[in-house]
């Protein structure tokens, strides 16, 4: 898994999800409490510093290994929407290239949708502090086309998956709070870290110079989501 970016790695759970929902919903295949079972062992193994941890996580694996084996919704095609979402996942590699909101609107830089990819605008904008939330989608924040004002400006991300990266000038201090059950951070010219059920703080630019008031927090909150935090 450490291998595997955490978009792929939300490939592979979100399909043993929607497998797990297809046999319970259609066939009553009873394999699904052994799946929730294996599910629940790993966890616990995972969780706490145990003396058998190993044999906890590996039972956990062969209950999950055995009841999938016998799922008939393996045979199953994968509904088109849900098809399209795990695309969308896999080939989030681009995520920096897809077309920037350019029309002005009082709702904010960016919008809270289900599914979607946004960035702020390419072009100089008038800052408004970001409050979003999201389901499916990647996410850029490009601090370096506005002016910040002089008091705590805010960016509050809550995404499900995704990627999000936010740029900030070199003379703005920042501090980072994120928050995630799967993913990758990367904080200025950090190294990446990998988080399962953490949180990571981070801070830059610190203490403030005399007569500045510019100051930045970030704020990211995913289900499973790679984030980054850059000067530019």
């Amino acid at each position: 898994m450490p291998h595997f970016s955490t978009n792929k790695q939300a490939f592979l759970i979100l399909s043993a999800l929607f497998l797990i929902f297809v046999e319970a919903a259609f066939f009553e295949n009873g394999s699904v409490f052994l799946i929730l079972l294996g599910i629940g062992t790993i966890y616990y193994a995972l969780k706490n510093k145990v003396k058998y941890r190993r044999s906890y996580f590996w039972a956990g694996t062969f209950l999950i290994g055995i009841s999938i084996l016998s799922m008939w919704s393996l045979r199953l095609m994968v509904f088109s929407l849900a098809v399209y979402l795990l695309l969308r996942l896999w080939k989030g590699n681009d995520w920096l290239q897809t077309a920037p909101i350019y029309e002005a609107t009082d709702k904010g830089l960016i919008q809270n949708k289900v599914l979607s990819t946004q960035s702020t605008p390419i072009e100089a904008y008038e800052w408004k502090d970001i409050h979003v939330q999201g389901f499916v989608g990647d996410i850029l924040v490009d601090t370096t086309q506005t002016v910040l004002p002089k008091k705590t400006s805010l960016i509050s991300i809550r995404q499900g998956f995704g990627k999000i990266q936010v740029v900030v000038p070199y003379e703005v201090p920042v501090r980072v709070f994120y928050s995630t059950l799967l993913g990758e951070s990367r904080f200025f010219n950090g190294d990446k870290k990998r988080i399962i059920n953490g949180t990571l703080h981070a801070e830059d630019g610190y203490p403030l110079d005399e007569g500045s008031k510019v100051e930045l927090i970030v704020s990211v909150t995913t289900w499973m989501g790679d984030v980054e935090v850059i000067r530019r």
